[in-house]
């Protein structure tokens, strides 16, 4: 008698290939119960109509936690007095919106060629347009307030500027002896454009790209700088097409760069390859490329998360993933998808800017297609519709001379099933088909049951299994305020 053939909840996160392992993970929780998968907070648009270019920035200010600012491309700025539940236009700003950050009680926009200003917040905030000229970049200002000397400093293309607040004062943009503004603080080599900022303890971290378009010239470096000296340190190098985003968590500094979807980590001095969004989920045959966005690398719940975009066209794969480190290698799931649903298998997706509201919530910038929106997620929702799902490796089942043949099912759960709860089991014995539903077990058919067998079942539905030595399945959770809490399916 053959052994039974046992699907676990998926813990190794996503493989590099469905022969490999997991094919896919995409909308679940795998980390808060160990061994078993739930369904992911819901993601919420809370923009509505209001936000209708790509959000490029999302920053709060730390003295009125409530109030958070989104900028975007058309440098148009939207506020939020209450932790991203509603917004409103602040100001329809000509120009661009290149970069954004909170210091000393302000707002400060980027456009390609200067600084704006916006505060002090909690007063009565007015606008200062064109306060400060910074060197031109057409697409990207970051700007990053150091945790050693309180200084920010902005991305110009090749250089750095900086703002400090002098000895003895509180910054006010309009009063000339309250701060000191250098507009070349550090100048790189000619040709690099600074795309990301961050600090690996006392030492700011500037990644860099060329060109036009993110996929012109295949170069990255990030230029390690002191803070004090006149030029920068020995440069970190890697083989791919720009360096786009940077997140300090501890000692680790981890990057995103290139246009294959690869995550690094350094040190420093050193750097490795992390993990990568493998090819099976995202198609990036005939030319498409995969875009990382500086503000979409964030520290959530303990663990990177970061957002995948489409460079161009349909690609699929498109989510808010996070990438968790353990001793058996590194886990990368897709743990939410936009308000709309989509992954980007259909047209052009984008997860543009991410910000971490409390340990529960968070809100994230996208496009879809030519739709663009700002969602928070929902402590108290839960996806629905069976858009919570994993898919395993392409099982070998047999051989082509002795099939492996099914005559039960098992569903196995951690939880009972509660109202509104279900898991649905569907197969393909091609990776280039479809999925087949084969049998669904949810509670307004059976009730809070905790386990299900399906003698035969899958013999009922098809008898394509019976034809094949090859199979994978998707399994998929649904829930409305509470999750399914999947734990193995058995065959037998």
């Amino acid at each position: 008698m053959a052994k039974p053939f046992i699907i676990n909840a998926p813990r190794e996160g996503i493989a590099p290939s469905p022969h490999t392992g997991y094919g896919n993970v995409v909308n679940l929780d795998i980390f808060s119960v160990a061994g078993v998968a739930k369904l992911s907070n819901l993601m919420a648009k809370k923009s509505g109509s209001t936000v209708d270019a790509l959000v490029k920035w999302i920053v709060k200010s730390h003295a009125s936690p409530a109030k958070i600012f989104a900028i975007d491309s058309n440098g148009v700025v939207y506020n939020s007095a209450d932790s991203g539940a509603t917004w409103a236009e602040l100001s329809d700003r000509t120009g661009s919106g290149q970069g954004a950050i909170v210091w000393k009680d302000y707002l400060i926009v980027a456009t390609d060629t200067g600084l704006d200003t916006y505060g002090p917040i909690s007063g009565s905030p007015s606008w200062s347009t064109g306060w400060q000229t910074i060197d031109s970049d057409t697409l990207w200002h970051p700007m990053f307030v150091s945790k050693n000397d309180g200084k920010v400093y902005i991305g110009a293309g090749r250089y750095v500027a900086s703002i400090e607040e002098n000895t003895g004062q509180n910054f006010a943009p309009g009063t000339a002896g309250t701060f000191t503004f250098t507009a070349q603080a550090l100048d790189l080599p000619e040709d690099y454009r600074i795309k990301c900022i961050e600090e690996l303890g006392t030492i700011l971290m500037l990644g860099t790209w060329q060109g036009t378009n993110i996929y012109d010239v295949k170069k990255a470096d990030i230029f390690p700088w002191d803070r004090t000296s006149a030029s920068f340190n020995s440069p970190i190098s890697l083989s791919e097409h720009g360096v786009h985003s940077l997140l300090v968590m501890g000692r680790k500094m981890y990057v995103l760069a290139g246009i294959e979807g690869v995550i690094y980590i350094s040190d420093g001095v050193n750097v490795y390859k992390a993990g990568q969004i493998p090819n099976s989920v995202c198609d990036l045959d005939g030319g498409k490329y995969l875009e990382w966005l500086p503000c979409s690398f964030i520290n959530y719940k303990g663990r990177p998360f970061f957002g995948v975009s489409g460079g161009s066209g349909a690609i699929g794969g498109q989510g808010l993933y996070s990438l968790s480190e353990t001793s058996r290698g590194n886990i990368i799931v897709c743990e939410h998808l936009p308000s709309t649903g989509n992954s980007g298998a259909t047209n052009q997706m984008q997860i543009s800017a991410l910000l971490s509201v409390t340990r529960d919530t968070l809100l994230m910038g996208w496009r879809d297609n030519t739709t663009y929106g700002i969602d928070l997620t929902t402590a108290t929702s839960r996806a629905t519709g069976y858009t919570g799902f994993f898919d395993t490796p392409f099982y070998v089942i047999g051989d082509s001379l002795q099939p492996r043949l099914f005559n039960d099912v098992e569903f196995v759960l951690a939880k009972a099933l509660a109202a509104n709860e279900g898991i649905r089991l569907s197969f393909r014995t091609d990776l280039n088909d479809s999925f087949t539903t084969a049998v669904t077990f949810d509670y307004s058919t059976y009730g809070a049951l905790i386990s299900k067998n399906f003698p035969n079942k899958l013999d009922e539905i098809t008898a394509q299994i019976k034809e094949s030595d090859l199979i994978q399945f998707r399994v998929s959770l649904t829930g409305t305020t509470t999750t399914s809490h999947f734990k193995y399916i058995a065959f037998k």
